[in-house]
């Protein structure tokens, strides 16, 4: 067995790189939330994503930040404030933009070396309010980091970069594997990186089912890997992990 430690200090950011990529995000939140306080628009920028909750692997940092606006708010008029809030703290800080579309609209930049996203959504509080799928990654970011105990975030690391070796991190169609919250979600059902694997080399078969709230709603779904998502009881996080992916990861863990 390798020295867990030793590859931990490889992949987690130095102190000086989480120091610098939190001072940028709170630059930019700060630049938001005056703007949008001066022109009288009803909107929060917050830091979302891996880096907000201290989750991500050493190296590249994607930056994700959501600007917030109440559910009154028409869809329309969130993705016209929010793009324009996204542009006034790019062209403050950043050197270039692109503007991409997921669900809805949002906008790149890009700014001291790093990607920002600008991403417009709702502010809602649970998962019934959801209006679009984007929505959602601020209870996920939320939850993560009322449950994930701070010893527990390197061995989130260890998992993703085990996701990673292994071949199946990333939830886009063409990888079909774990997305980075899925693991995060294994760490709090098992406790470790050694306990996912354990777990995954022994019980994991197709259909097993994992629900932390206890919802009660795993059997609803028909997928190779049922994880409820614990904000939002009708969706499976491991929805996009195929088959193979699975069974890849079972196959590594068992080693």
């Amino acid at each position: 067995m390798p020295d867990l430690n030793l590859i931990l200090k490889k992949i987690e950011p130095s102190p000086e790189e989480k120091t610098r990529v939190e001072n940028l995000a709170k630059q930019l939140i700060q630049i938001i939330n005056q703007k949008a306080q001066r022109e009288g628009i009803p909107a929060e920028a917050i830091l979302v994503g891996s880096v907000a909750k201290g989750t991500r692997l050493a190296g590249k940092a994607d930056v994700d930040i959501f600007i917030t606006f109440p559910l009154s708010c028409s869809e329309g008029y969130i993705k016209k404030k929010g793009l324009k809030l996204g542009h006034h703290a790019i062209k403050k800080l950043g050197n270039g933009y692109e503007e991409r579309y997921a669900s809805h609209p949002y906008v790149t930049g890009f700014i001291n070396g790093y990607e920002v996203d600008f991403v417009p959504c709702y502010a809602i509080t649970e998962g019934r309010e959801l209006k679009s799928a984007v929505d959602r990654t601020v209870l996920h970011t939320r939850y993560i980091k009322a449950h994930l105990k701070a010893n527990q975030k390197g061995e989130v690391l260890l998992l993703k970069r085990f996701m990673q070796v292994v071949g199946c991190y990333g939830s886009e169609f063409k990888v079909g594997g774990f997305p980075g919250y899925l693991a995060e979600l294994l760490i709090l059902e098992y406790e470790t990186f050694m306990g996912v694997l354990e777990q995954a080399a022994h019980e994991w078969r197709p259909g097993y089912q994992v629900d932390l709230e206890a919802y009660g709603t795993a059997s609803q779904f028909n997928d190779p890997l049922v994880v409820v998502d614990p904000v939002d009881e009708k969706r499976n996080v491991a929805a996009a992990l195929t088959l193979q992916k699975m069974a890849e990861f079972v196959v590594a863990a068992s080693r």
